[in-house]
């Protein structure tokens, strides 16, 4: 009726949460492990490419390639799942490289900080996935790189690892953290992952501990400096957290937001952005607007505008920086833009080497078809670019020809989701703003999907016929006749805890696969490109909570 597509073709409606947090760190970690000596078996070339027609096991040409993924970001833990021993051509060697054994899954820690996820449920065990998958794994940092001999130096010492080709899945850092005085020693930063929870339950548990023996005095001053989804996201998530603690004191939490912007997320819909501001003003979280961060001491965010906010306790939230390693790379002469992101094209290849990639948060993403730019630091963007990334490097290493080469293609727009800390979440899709305990719902359930795919106990037996998996975790069949549009349009505006999530998001994949029922949709909920809700919608409250 609509011309859906009926097929089991990756679906890109599903995606995870619009949490801006690293990948992963590459800070060095003191470990023992010894550094394998591995050469590459053929020399450098200038011009090798990559041929979907190797992509079967019997089809590969003799001689050990190997391959070296230099971090297990999201997009590399998808290439070690898709290419374990017996699915991967047969001569292809395996190497992961990471400082840490363990990487936390970046869409599920604002709700580990809310307490709704256990720490543990947002690991991937790196180790535990390499063994399963018969590859090395060594737990060391990358220090050097040379791309002419293309060897790669560790902390560990040893001698250097050589490849004959390197995926680099590093993640970013957070943005002016080392270079704003104060905030290395008196704020929380959200990279790397893993320490982002600690030091948050240790601030929590000092806190509890000052209460009881009554040493707390005043209100508690939560600070959140940065304004994109992860600031808003963690603003959220230590109100929820932290509300149980003061029921019954004295004291009162605040919670404030320092946005350098004029407006929380620009780019949205003014529906959209009038809804989180409502959310946020439900939950008592300040929003201060054109607050740019000159320093920071124990007691105050100082702004570059003169202006003081008293903080008792300060989380540093800015967008993506990038990291040292890839600095180090542009000076070795792998192309890096003027920010430090890795360049790559289209293909996920280096620009300047072929035998070179880049996913995820490290890179940016030149030459795309349309004048396209490349797209924003969400962990949506590495997840979906897994698949590309797994082809690619098989053909690229079958000295196949460049015109079969896959391009990834970065979707426009995404399902963006927003933990609000309290079991409910916030969605913007298509311009609609979405809210409910049944947005929290399926945000959960689209994490726990991707989740799935690399825990201990989920993986399977490796068998002899296996053949190369490079589906995604949310790849949807037939669903049957698209809800009517009315109806629809009514399922996707109701916040009540009875909703189904399953069947708001068929109706979400159905708009996303028929341009003329996504329309009709759009039509009932009155959404308009100039003015966004038609009539408003009245409040009845503030929509932002005062900063007093």
């Amino acid at each position: 009726m609509y011309g859906r597509k009926r097929s089991l073709a990756v679906k890109t409606i599903a995606t995870k949460a619009l949490s801006l947090f690293a990948l992963l760190s590459s800070e060095l970690s003191p470990n023992k492990c010894r550094a394998f000596s591995i050469s590459p078996t053929s020399p450098p070339t200038t011009a090798r490419t990559t041929s979907r027609k190797y992509l079967n096991r019997e089809e590969v040409p003799s001689g050990i390639q190997h391959l070296v993924l230099v971090g297990g970001g999201h997009g590399h833990v998808q290439v070690i799942k898709s290419l374990h021993r017996l699915a991967r051509p047969a001569n292809i060697r395996i190497t992961l490289i990471d400082p840490q054994s363990s990487t936390s899954y970046s869409g599920m820690v604002p709700g580990c900080v809310s307490n709704l996820y256990a720490e543990k449920q947002t690991m991937i065990h790196l180790n535990s996935l390499a063994e399963w998958a018969e590859i090395e794994y060594l737990q060391a940092a990358v220090v050097d790189f040379d791309p002419i001999e293309r060897k790669i130096y560790l902390d560990v010492g040893g001698d250097p690892v050589g490849y004959d080709a390197v995926s680099f899945d590093i993640g970013s850092t957070t943005r002016g953290f080392d270079q704003t005085p104060g905030a290395t020693e008196h704020t929380i930063p959200t990279r790397p992952i893993s320490e982002l929870v600690k030091r948050i339950t240790d601030d929590e548990n000092s806190l509890i501990s000052k209460l009881r023996c009554g040493q707390w005095m005043g209100d508690c001053r939560v600070v959140v400096c940065g304004g994109g989804a992860a600031g808003i996201e963690l603003a959220m998530a230590m109100r929820a957290r932290w509300n149980p603690i003061f029921a019954g004191t004295d004291c009162k939490l605040q919670v404030t937001i320092l946005d350098s912007g004029s407006e929380l997320l620009q780019t949205e819909t003014k529906p959209c952005r009038d809804t989180l501001k409502e959310v946020l003003a439900e939950r008592e979280i300040c929003v201060k607007h054109g607050a740019t961060v000159k320093s920071i001491t124990a007691t105050k965010v100082i702004l570059t505008n003169g202006e003081e906010v008293p903080k008792t306790h300060c989380v540093w939230a800015t967008g993506g920086g990038s990291l040292p390693l890839a600095g180090k790379l542009g000076n070795r002469g792998v192309a890096v833009s003027d920010r430090g992101w890795i360049r790559v094209g289209p293909t996920l290849q280096s620009i300047s080497h072929p035998e070179i990639f880049a996913a995820g948060d490290c890179n940016v993403i030149e030459n795309l078809p349309g004048g396209k730019t490349s797209p924003p630091k969400a962990g949506v963007y590495a997840v979906r670019s897994g698949p590309i990334l797994v082809e690619n490097l098989i053909g690229y290493l079958a000295d196949g020809s460049e015109a079969d080469l896959s391009q990834y293609l970065p979707q426009d727009d995404f399902l963006k989701l927003i933990t609000c800390g309290d079991g409910t979440a916030l969605g913007f899709r298509f311009g609609i703003p979405l809210r409910g305990k049944w947005v929290w719902d399926l945000k959960r359930r689209i994490d726990t999907m991707f989740m799935d795919l690399f825990q201990t106990e989920s993986l399977p037996t490796l068998k002899e016929d296996s053949k190369l998996d490079k589906s995604q975790y949310d790849a949807s069949g037939d669903r049957g006749e698209p809800m009517d549009p009315e109806q629809a349009a009514y399922l996707l505006a109701r916040t009540d805890d009875e909703v189904d999530y399953e069947k708001a998001w068929d109706v979400l994949r159905d708009m996303m696969e028929s341009e003329k029922y996504k329309e009709e949709v759009l039509r009932f909920t009155k959404i308009t490109p100039d003015i966004g809700l038609d009539p408003p919608v009245p409040k009845g409250k503030a929509i932002i909570a005062s900063c007093a």
